[in-house]
């Protein structure tokens, strides 16, 4: 399954920074991972309630942290099931 990860630059070493991912519905369907590429594969509910902020189990942590590697979300886990 596909994770996010981002190269980090330009923030202060010195100053801490938390990393967050804000998830959004954009459109009325859901969506599979299928073959290498996004398939739709039914409708949405609409927004649900519950977190939609993941924040990276590194949070807080400093500048020089951030931009030392890349910053790799893939503990979060996407689903369109239920609770």
């Amino acid at each position: 399954f596909p994770f996010l990860s981002f190269t980090v630059a330009g923030l202060e070493p010195t100053s801490h920074y938390r990393m967050f991912v804000d998830v959004v519905l954009v459109d009325q369907h859901h969506w599979r991972y299928q073959s290498g590429k996004w398939v739709q594969c039914g409708k949405a509910e609409g927004s649900m309630p519950g977190n939609r902020l993941y924040v990276h189990p590194d949070s807080p942590n400093t500048g020089a942290h951030w931009m030392r590697q890349e910053v790799s979300f893939g503990k979060l886990k996407l689903t369109n099931n239920k609770g």
